[in-house]
């Protein structure tokens, strides 16, 4: 199934743009999408750890299975002041 993920903060940045197209397998679960993530763009693999996956407007397990046209947002941490 064909993914366009939202991306936040530095993901963002590291990107280039708002929105990343991936395509995953039907079943596929988060740990799924972020394993396939990271083997497409290794360059993000170490921010891969602490990302969390949001599915619509509720954070989701690495468990969680993914429908396509869920909106799915990958979060990084963020810190300030």
């Amino acid at each position: 199934m064909d993914l366009e993920l939202l991306l936040f903060a530095s993901l963002k940045d590291d990107v280039g743009s708002p929105t990343l197209k991936l395509s995953i397998p039907e079943g596929s679960t988060v740990s799924n999408l972020l394993k396939e993530i990271g083997e497409s763009h290794p360059y993000l693999q170490a921010k891969l750890a602490h990302v969390r996956v949001a599915i619509g407007n509720e954070f989701a397990d690495p468990e969680t299975v993914i429908s396509e046209g869920q909106e799915i947002a990958l979060i990084p941490p963020v810190s300030g002041g």
